[in-house]
């Protein structure tokens, strides 16, 4: 009577795939998918693939053989007989033409996709690029703290642009012939910092010039203020389309520069043969 109730359930596991054979045994010995992913160190959804034979979910032939005998020393079968079974259906399901190896991580740690890391990546990449540039912005103006100092140095040297700066305009015929509303533009031949001093040698604006880069002085500020700059021959002055040449010498700071037309093209005149030509700045163009 024995022999004919084991004899069903034998035949029953003769036509079975591996993997139903596989859960027969893990609920006959009462464990659960997680009790044999814990025994083996596979995951659950791996050992739900081998129970279906599903062996597509598993990440290549080395593996789905490797993970069903794992399972079978688990569940007290025969290891070698379940990895030749599970080897005989994978060339039934012509599984062999999946890669032989493909990258597996046995346990499922949390990890970062790489799609997220790639975007963390870009933004850490941006966000530095933009603080670069605000940095450069603020960089390129010069702080008061920088100004004061170049007006205390100005103040303690006694610069030869100073003498160039008295020359009375009335020594020159033609400053006379310059019209009082002529533009006065001043351009960048490099980058040059300029400041715009009151009455009081304050300096009230400032602003930095590019290479290349004019600017207009607006008719109240060449009634207001005069000019300083700490790099003369990186500037290029001119009045009413005239170019001025050098309002001093190379890489001293001049301050106290009149702006006037009359008072520029007077200046320049008068100092015509007392500035060094190495020392003047040569107009583009």
């Amino acid at each position: 009577m024995a022999d004919e109730d084991v004899a069903p359930e034998q035949g029953e596991l003769a036509i079975t795939r591996t993997g139903d054979r596989l859960r027969l045994a893990r609920e006959a010995a009462g464990l659960s998918l997680a009790d044999v992913a814990t025994r083996t160190r596979i995951t659950q959804r791996h050992l739900a693939a081998i129970e279906k034979s599903d062996y597509s979910e598993l990440p290549g032939r080395t593996y789905a053989t490797g993970f069903a005998r794992a399972y079978a020393r688990a569940v007290d079968l025969p290891e070698a007989e379940i990895g030749a079974s599970v080897r005989r259906e994978l060339e039934e399901d012509a599984y062999g033409s999946r890669p032989l190896y493909e990258a597996y991580e046995p346990t499922d740690p949390a990890r970062l996709p790489t799609a997220r890391l790639t975007w963390t990546l870009v933004v850490i990449a941006l966000i530095l690029v933009s603080a670069y540039g605000v940095w450069r912005f603020l960089s390129v103006e010069p702080d008061e703290a920088l100004i004061a100092a170049q007006n205390r140095a100005a103040d303690e040297s006694e610069a030869p642009q100073g003498e160039v700066a008295a020359t009375p305009a009335s020594k020159t015929g033609t400053a006379s012939a310059v019209a009082a509303n002529a533009p006065v533009v001043l351009t960048g031949l490099s980058e040059v910092w300029i400041g715009f001093d009151d009455a009081k040698g304050k300096t009230e604006n400032w602003r930095t010039l590019d290479a290349g880069e004019t600017y207009q002085v607006p008719p109240d500020y060449i009634e207001q203020f005069t000019l300083r700059t700490s790099i003369p021959q990186a500037l290029k002055v001119t009045v009413g389309g005239r170019d001025v040449g050098s309002i001093g010498p190379a890489d001293t700071l001049v301050k106290g520069i009149s702006l006037k037309p009359a008072d520029l093209v007077a200046r320049t005149e008068g100092s015509v043969g007392t500035t060094p030509p190495a020392t003047r700045p040569q107009p583009k163009g």
